[in-house]
């Protein structure tokens, strides 16, 4: 629950060694270079990062283009095809040492030789069959093409007309004309030449282009044709050729990557650090339990260097590193999505992910629902559990929600929709009597649990921001602004049970209420305690107000119990019609009909798995925003930036964590 206390390590160093205190401080994944102002008469260092841009988007192109092609040529010819999938592992030697820029540049060199000479045989692939569709209405002809020349008396029009009909050429006088399908053959006197030519245009008539050819259409049709065998023959040797070269698709990403980080580094020397003549100058953020790692680190690979640690200035906000446990990690990234807390705040991952998982299993509210949500959840966190990274956390968010959906089914007596103990903590979700009655009206009783739950969380935001006002030194403000309206929640949640009827604790009403009024009086009186007099009036006035608005709030907690209601009601009618019957009938597989039995199965997977996405999506983006707007809303700062240490990002890989190298030490051994 505590946000790392960074500080800020500065390094001199000779201009040669540079690279290597790069490399020491991105080993130790710990460091995040940060920006150095400019200063007079010391000018950023110069860095060839725009030759590793190139090198990296050319390795890149070549790695899409072998990728591509070997899964369309595995595709076409049903080869085993199975390249190493983005986010594979690799040691820190193995990456530090993947920079083998001459075997690299002679493979992709390769596969861009390859790759251009595909593109020229396609071109010539493509005009070829241009060329023979052009010939197919001459294709069968076996007279030569240099026997439709012109003679000294007459002209000789040999090509093809759309919709060839004998009588369009009833009106052409002085000629001879045959026709075969859309082919035609006009034969003219020479005095006819313009006037024949001219009706022909009007037929859209299109000359053949192969009159200079030598030999008739048949040869030059089967001529052609073996040319186009050949081409693609030689396009099926490229193919392989470039096929025979997907086993270094897995060297060419770790490449890819090893030479992003080179970038990262020219990037970082070029755009944030300063340099004399002679030395070097950098600043980089760490957390300050990495302190002595970070200082090995750099006495490992120079002895001249200066360095040492110093606190972050005041007007400086320093990147932001959670230190969670590894359950509450997994909700980091729940709020990530609204925004990283800034280091100067402190972290409130711990107390979400308790509302987040507990209204997850509410909605859910079922124990076959919530057994699946666990196992799906809990396997594909199991899966993914070395790699860092969203789906990881997502999976165990789901499982962890998956066991407060358990328990929160075992109260509502519900196991996908069925009633298995015929017994409940919790009132009735779809039988009997579900109403709970407050000042005569008739509400539901699982709404009015979820509006009780909501002031819980609201209740939780008030002490929240109590806490971060006494960690800033304002004690008053974390009273008057935290405490009390913390204060005045239970209040109003009192008050509210103390009004359900059912319930019969009057008493409540009265303590509650009583609570509630003078936490609210409290409030309109020192709102305005650092304002002048009327501001005090009128910062009174708006605390009166804030009621309405926290009223509102309460009742946006009512989707919980109609996210839930949704769910349930689904779930009962497909275990109804399916299983124990519904509306009177009987369940289909219990039926005793073979084909109601095979089908009533169907509906129960597909149902029951369909109701569960559903469910799980409006679950997932309600919650959070019950998380964003209301709980967030009353303390919640944010707008920080998450420490990206020096070579932490990586497009293909992942870097073997330390705890995790001796097992794959052994795996590769």
């Amino acid at each position: 629950m505590a946000i790392a206390v960074m500080r800020k390590l500065r390094v001199a160093a000779i201009s040669y060694e540079g690279d290597k205190i790069l490399d020491a401080l991105s080993k130790t994944g710990a460091a995040e270079i940060k920006i150095l102002e400019a200063e007079e008469n010391i000018a950023r260092p110069v860095s060839d990062a725009a030759a590793l841009s190139s090198r990296l988007e050319e390795a890149e192109g070549a790695l899409k283009e072998l990728v591509a092609s070997s899964e369309r040529y595995a595709k076409e010819h049903k080869k085993a095809f199975k390249p190493e999938k983005d986010g594979f592992f690799v040691t820190y030697e193995e990456f530090m040492n993947a920079e083998k820029r001459e075997e690299a540049e002679a493979l992709i060199a390769e596969i861009k030789r390859l790759t251009a000479e595909r593109v020229r045989l396609g071109a010539s692939l493509a005009s070829l069959e241009k060329t023979i569709l052009s010939l197919s209405p001459y294709k069968d002809f076996e007279i030569l093409f240099s026997a439709f020349s012109n003679t000294p008396r007459l002209r000789v029009f040999l090509g093809t007309v759309e919709n060839v009909k004998e009588e369009l050429f009833e009106t052409l006088a002085d000629a001879c004309v045959k026709t075969e399908g859309n082919t035609v053959l006009v034969v003219a006197l020479k005095e006819a030449e313009k006037e024949t030519e001219e009706f022909l245009r009007g037929l859209d008539f299109a000359p053949c282009p192969f009159l200079k050819e030598a030999g008739t259409g048949k040869e030059l049709y089967a001529r052609l044709n073996e040319e186009k065998k050949d081409l693609l023959r030689e396009i099926e040797k490229i193919d392989e050729a470039e096929f025979a070269l997907c086993e270094n698709i897995r060297f060419l990403k770790v490449y890819c990557d090893r030479i992003a980080y080179e970038l990262e580094k020219a990037e970082s020397v070029s755009g944030k650090m300063l340099a004399t003549e002679r030395v070097i100058l950098l600043e980089a953020y760490a957390p300050k339990e990495s302190e002595e790692e970070i200082s090995a680190a750099l006495s490992a690979v120079t002895d001249s260097a200066y360095f040492d640690f110093v606190e972050p200035e005041e007007d400086e906000m320093p990147p932001t590193l959670m230190r969670n446990n590894g359950l509450t990690k997994n909700f980091e990234a729940i709020t990530n999505l609204y925004s990283p807390p800034n280091s100067k705040e402190f972290d409130p991952t711990t107390v979400m992910g308790i509302f987040y998982s507990v209204f997850l299993g509410f909605i859910m509210g079922d124990i076959g629902y919530g057994l699946f949500m666990l196992i799906g959840g809990g396997l594909l966190w199991w899966k993914n559990r070395v790699k860092d990274n969203g789906l990881k956390r997502l999976a165990a968010v789901f499982a962890i929600g998956g066991v407060f959906a358990v328990i929160w089914g075992f109260l509502f007596d519900s196991l996908f929709g069925i009633a298995i103990l015929h017994m409940r903590v919790m009132p009735p979700l779809l039988e009997g009597n579900t109403n709970w009655h407050v000042l005569g009206i008739a509400i539901p009783a699982l709404l009015i649990v979820a509006l009780e739950v909501g002031v819980v969380q609201l209740f939780a935001g008030y002490v929240c921001r109590a806490i971060q006002c006494w960690r800033r030194g304002k004690i008053w403000d974390g009273i008057l602004d935290g405490l009390v309206w913390a204060v005045f929640s239970i209040g109003v949640g009192l008050a509210i049970a103390g009004l359900v009827e059912e319930l019969k604790m009057i008493i409540l009403a009265y303590v509650g209420g009583i609570a509630a009024g003078a936490m609210l009086l409290t409030a309109m009186l020192t709102a305005g305690r650092k304002e002048k007099i009327l501001g005090k009036f009128t910062k009174g006035f708006g605390a009166a107000y804030g009621v309405i608005n926290y009223a509102s709030d309460i009742l946006s907690y009512a989707r919980l119990y109609g996210l839930m209601l949704s769910g349930a009601v689904i779930a009962e009618i497909v275990s109804g019609y399916a299983l124990t019957g519904y509306g009177g009938s009987t369940g289909m597989i219990v039926s005793g009909n073979a084909g109601l039995v095979v089908l009533g199965v169907v509906l129960l997977l597909l149902g029951h798995l369909l109701n569960l996405a559903l469910s799980l999506l409006g679950a997932y983006i309600h919650d959070a925003r019950l998380q964003y707007v209301e709980f967030y809303g009353r303390f919640y700062e944010g707008e920080g930036e998450l420490f990206s240490p020096l070579g932490s990002k990586h497009a293909h890989v992942f870097i073997v964590p330390k705890a995790y190298e001796t097992q794959f030490a052994k795996k590769d051994g």
